[in-house]
């Protein structure tokens, strides 16, 4: 049964599939001008030869109905490879889309109220959000409200989809958010309580990529209705003095490196002057919360859904009611996984489902009394594992599909997640994250890692051998981001022992109240002034080369192929192109 959809919808999905006909019939070059009107459609190239596309769908601050998970469980299907993939940024990548298909696609994601508009490109990407937002007891006010106000209103906007690169939002609950990063934005928002008059923290800047930036506060207190303005002004300091020559150098982070904090500010605010008398206008929208009265989750059952209570459930604000995380692995769910969660989050949390920026799902609005239920729905599953947690190893797709992956990121997580497993259940070291890119570009956010890696090629004697280079510290922490110190290069199939080595350093030598991040931070001098901090890199090395070392006389056959691979890695290395992020 086909859906309506709205006059804009309708003609942009003609449009879609007119410039794909103009395309088949070489009428538009592929590279100039079909590229990045396919990419502002959330039409991606893939490594693989021929026409098959990732496509991302956004996700508005990480909502999804069960009836919508139901609808990317028969797409996937039908056009893609049947995998659903969780993003670091909460969306949803189907891959391997062959390019004729994806106008249907597109249209049925539409007409269940998806969209892949702007979700790639030089574009405002999807707003973000805690997934935690409107349950946790310390919150001040409903940030939801404010997301999605942003959400429409830069949507199909006259600059969203014309930047110099692409731009990104998100809405944070408190400082004290765990599931929150609103450092790595190019805007990050967070209530704030000041003089007893609720508001807004703004920063403007942030961003990982091969280069972070920590962001800049452009506003301590932003009143409410004052918002969007301010957010719209970054859009247009963006827009206006983006670099448009350089693509290298075209995010927003540049302008701010450029013009220093306070020549960036006064942009910023000659940018609010502009949006304001463009007639962008905020408010102060209702997003009252119910009176905070969590009620504690009792640790019952089974000795394994007494872990998994203690692990992955959490009280709402509001009585009798909890907040469930799924592990998902690696962010990966086939069709027969996504209509179960579905299901289940249809029963058990009346239908209140997010997607997290570690690439799980939770369901929101759980009875206590239904958690064995919900428990025994899950365990077939699999997603009742320790999520948040060391074990939980976050990974973009890498090599398999990224033409700028080196590495095989998401065989490596899969593997860490294997040998990790056995891990004592101490807090302070289930605590940490791990985080793993294919590539320096941070698409698995190594940065802000309690352990991060991304993928790099190495030569021993005149072979090519995957290698990882090790970060280790980094972590969004709310009012703060720390970005990871670089320690070492790591053989592929080295890893694993390293991670478990300093795993054991650590609980051999942490002090009273450290957790495994901040023991790493300790060991690796962060803090310290410049020739201290280098100097305690340089120890930390020292102590895990001997572990990893290749030699070339040592050199398996094995370690010439990256982990899960039966492709020679040099041959792999051959097969790079041109990532379309720079497109």
């Amino acid at each position: 049964m086909s859906v309506a959809l709205p006059e804009v919808v309708e003609k942009e999905l003609a449009h879609y599939q007119n410039t794909i006909d103009l395309l088949h019939a070489g009428a538009i070059d592929a590279d100039k001008v079909f590229r990045p009107f396919r990419l502002v459609h959330g039409v991606y190239g893939q490594r693989q030869p021929g026409e098959v596309q990732m496509v991302r769908i956004k996700l508005k601050y990480g909502v999804i109905t069960p009836d919508q998970l139901r609808v990317l469980a028969s797409t996937a299907e039908k056009y893609a490879n049947g995998i659903s993939h969780i993003t670091t940024r909460q969306a949803i990548q189907f891959h391997y889309v062959p390019l004729d298909k994806t106008p249907a696609l597109l249209r049925e994601l539409e007409e269940c109220g998806l969209t892949t508009r702007e979700a790639c490109g030089n574009a405002v990407r999807a707003v973000c959000g805690s997934p935690l937002a409107g349950t946790r007891a310390d919150e001040i006010f409903n940030v939801d409200p404010y997301a999605e106000q942003c959400f429409q209103h830069f949507l199909r906007g006259p600059l969203s989809a014309s930047l110099p690169r692409k731009f990104k939002i998100s809405f944070g609950t408190t400082d004290a958010d765990p599931l929150q990063q609103t450092n790595i934005q190019d805007v990050g928002i967070t209530p704030v309580l000041k003089d007893g008059k609720q508001g807004f923290r703004v920063v403007v800047a942030g961003a990982l990529g091969s280069s972070p930036q920590a962001p800049i506060t452009v506003r301590e207190f932003c009143e409410k209705a004052d918002l969007l303005p301010v957010i719209e002004a970054a859009v247009r300091v963006h827009h206006k003095y983006g670099d448009r020559q350089n693509r290298a150098k075209a995010r927003l982070k540049f302008v701010l490196r450029t013009k220093g904090d306070e020549g960036f500010r006064a942009l910023i605010e000659e940018q609010v002057a502009e949006a304001l008398k463009a007639g962008t206008k905020g408010a102060a929208l209702p997003d009252a919360l119910p009176a905070a009265n969590p009620t504690p989750i009792p640790i019952t059952g089974s000795a394994a859904e007494q872990e998994w209570r203690q692990w992955n459930v959490k009280s709402h604000r509001e009585a009798g009611y909890a907040v469930v995380s799924l592990c998902i692995r690696r962010g990966d769910l086939n069709p027969a996984e996504v209509r179960a969660t579905a299901d289940l989050g249809e029963k058990y949390s009346e239908g209140d489902i997010r997607s997290t920026n570690d690439q799980n799902l939770i369901f929101r609005r759980v009875k206590i009394a239904d958690l064995s239920a919900l428990y025994a729905g899950l365990v077939p599953l699999g997603y009742t594992r320790r999520a948040h947690t060391i074990v939980d190893v976050v990974s973009c797709p890498g090599a398999s599909t990224c033409q700028l992956g080196l590495t095989l990121s998401k065989n490596l997580g899969k593997e860490l997640e294997e040998v990790l497993a056995s891990l004592p259940l101490d807090p302070g070291l289930q605590s940490a994250h791990i985080n793993i890119s294919g590539c320096p570009n941070s698409c698995g956010q190594h940065h802000i890692g309690t352990i991060g890696f991304h993928g790099a090629s190495s030569k021993v004697g005149d072979k090519i051998v995957p290698h990882y280079v090790m970060l280790v510290g980094g972590g969004d922490d709310g009012a703060t981001v720390t970005h990871a110190s670089l320690i070492a290069r790591i053989p592929a199939r080295k890893i694993a022992t390293v991670v478990k080595a300093l795993s054991g350093w650590y609980l051999e030598e942490r002090k009273a109240g450290e957790d495994f991040k901040a023991w790493l931070r300790r060991t690796a001098g962060q803090g310290l002034e410049k020739a201290a901090a280098s100097a305690a890199r340089v120890a930390l090395k020292e102590r895990i080369v001997p572990l990893c070392a290749i030699s070339e006389d040592g050199l398996k056959d094995e370690d010439l192929y990256d982990i899960g691979s039966t492709q020679l890695f040099s041959a792999s290395m051959a097969e790079l192109g041109a990532g379309e992020c720079m497109a």
